[in-house]
């Protein structure tokens, strides 16, 4: 009895099983797809960072495609602002993610002032500052920058949606994305003079918060001072105010460089 039983029920449930595994396989599917993920995903592993000694080893990350020769300008604009900061600036290349992480973490979220738009995949900033951290490590580097084509989020307070750039202090890794800095995002024809002088605005912007900490500055032209929109961005310059300039200083001479 229990033998025929069981020749009746296994096939059943082998078959149920198949079934299930087939389900398993289109949800996981799916959540990489819309990206469904869990913030402890994204919990930020690292040891515990050293004493930031300077002048320092910084390292720029690109993720997306960026002209080869644009590190050049930001090397020779990073040097002009931090003299002396860093011992070299290294370019550590490109980055691709994996389809799987790609996916992960991402929100879709309408274009500012375009509701009727379609909605844009946009990614949160520890998915980036891990890697970042990694690099860092692996490179004994004292600071590291990532340059992203992708529009991001911040994963403190996901409310911050498509960020120009964001500093970690702690794991003293930044991130800049360039998404907003392009005319094209705007609906205006590409400008390739104005956006370089965008991103190197917010190259500095972010270094600056690495070396100077995290307040900004309130001088209206200092490269410190908070942009909310693009056309504050505009207005402010490459440059550190008089006083910004001051903090800079008192740095130097604290460790004696």
């Amino acid at each position: 009895m229990t033998a025929t039983l069981n020749l009746l029920v296994m096939p059943k449930l082998q078959k149920y099983i198949q079934k299930i595994r087939r389900y398993k396989v289109k949800l996981t599917n799916l959540i990489n797809r819309i990206g469904i993920s869990y913030p402890i995903e994204f919990e930020l592993i690292d040891e515990i960072p050293k004493e930031l000694i300077l002048p320092c080893h910084l390292g720029i990350l690109f993720f997306g495609d960026f002209d080869t020769f644009f590190f050049k300008k930001i090397e020779i604009n990073l040097n002009h602002v931090f003299d002396s900061f860093f011992f070299n600036i290294r370019n550590l290349g490109g980055y691709n993610f994996t389809i799987k992480l790609f996916y992960k973490g991402v929100k879709k979220e309408y274009r500012e002032m375009k509701k009727s738009s379609n909605k844009i995949k946009i990614h949160p900033t520890n998915k980036f500052y891990q890697i970042l951290i990694n690099k860092r490590i692996e490179e004994n580097l004292g600071m590291i920058l990532a340059i992203t084509d992708l529009p991001i989020f911040s994963s403190n307070n996901d409310n911050i949606l498509f960020l120009f750039g964001e500093t970690h202090l702690k794991h003293r890794c930044c991130i800049v994305s360039s998404l907003k800095l392009k005319e094209q995002f705007y609906y205006r024809p590409q400008n390739r003079a104005l956006f370089e002088e965008r991103i190197l605005k917010e190259i500095i912007h972010e270094i600056g918060h690495l070396t100077l900490g995290p307040n900004h500055c309130h001088n209206h032209f200092c490269v410190m001072k908070f942009s909310k929109d693009i056309n504050e961005i505009d207005e402010k310059k490459k440059e550190l105010c008089e006083t910004c300039k001051i903090k800079l200083n008192k740095i130097r001479k604290k460790y004696n460089f």
